[in-house]
């Protein structure tokens, strides 16, 4: 009765028109010919994407220091993040809730201050301004989202499955890795996804561990804005923003097939 309202369909309408239209303009904006930001109305030119891709800065950014940090912050965050949410569900330690809020923290604690409580931190063993303390950072914001996602996952499979193996001859380890794991296998790739784009889309955290040579695309673009740049701008922000849509409808079809399954 609900979904057939014409005030809500409406009302949902206007809340997506409000988030996209902000994005629609920068896309647009991207396919301007002239160095102003503006809407092209005339004709459409790739002018600011090959200005992206001929400087070294914008290229650096994207290629030497976004996506190999995301990748190993997804990738350290789901490894660490799913062995605390096998451990959470299946033994159910004692003090499990404060265990579980704990590894919340990074989602209730501003990203902002998150960062810079890495910074006082990491500086007292000079360490603020590396890769390594990115990757940490990254982590840290990743690992809440992993954990969600894999403990979803992990309660939703059967525990006679890992006791049929057992009574099958497996031991603990061989049968999870045999019979459970191939079942988590759309919850890890789902967790490691979030992961990834958390720490490709994230600003305030990087803000206070980046360095010299490690400043990100999200950095990048926001120094340049600063400085009052051109439409190369809005060609990295585009970019960006296609890489964060391809990785949510990948995550999506995982989440598809973990709930079709």
């Amino acid at each position: 009765m609900y979904a057939r309202s014409p005030l809500l369909r409406s009302y949902v309408c206007l809340v997506l028109g409000l988030v996209i239209a902000p994005l629609v303009v920068v896309i647009a904006v991207s396919f301007n010919p002239t160095s102003q930001f503006m809407i092209a109305t005339t004709a459409a030119s790739l002018r600011w994407y090959i200005e992206f891709f001929n400087r070294t800065e914008y290229v650096h950014a994207l290629f030497y220091v976004s996506l190999p940090l995301a990748l190993a912050a997804s990738a350290l965050a789901t490894v660490v993040g799913s062995l605390a949410a096998i451990a959470l569900v299946r033994f159910k330690p004692a003090g499990r809730d404060m265990l579980e809020a704990a590894f919340m923290l990074p989602i209730l604690i501003p990203s902002i201050l998150l960062g810079a409580a890495l910074y006082l931190f990491l500086v007292r063993f000079d360490a603020a301004g590396t890769y390594g303390a990115l990757v940490i950072g990254h982590m840290l914001i990743g690992i809440p989202f992993v954990i969600r996602v894999v403990m979803a996952g992990v309660a939703g499979v059967n525990p006679a499955i890992e006791e049929a193996a057992i009574s099958l001859g497996c031991s603990r380890i061989a049968a999870f890795r045999r019979a459970v794991l191939p079942l988590l296998r759309s919850s890890l790739w789902s967790g490691a996804i979030f992961a990834f784009i958390l720490s490709f889309s994230d600003i305030n955290v990087a803000l206070f561990l980046t360095g010299p040579n490690t400043n990100t695309l999200p950095l990048q673009i926001f120094s340049d804005i600063q400085w009052e740049g051109d439409p190369t701008i809005a060609a990295a922000s585009t970019i960006q923003m296609m890489v964060v849509t391809s990785l949510i409808l990948l995550a999506q079809r995982f989440s598809r097939a973990r709930l079709a399954f």
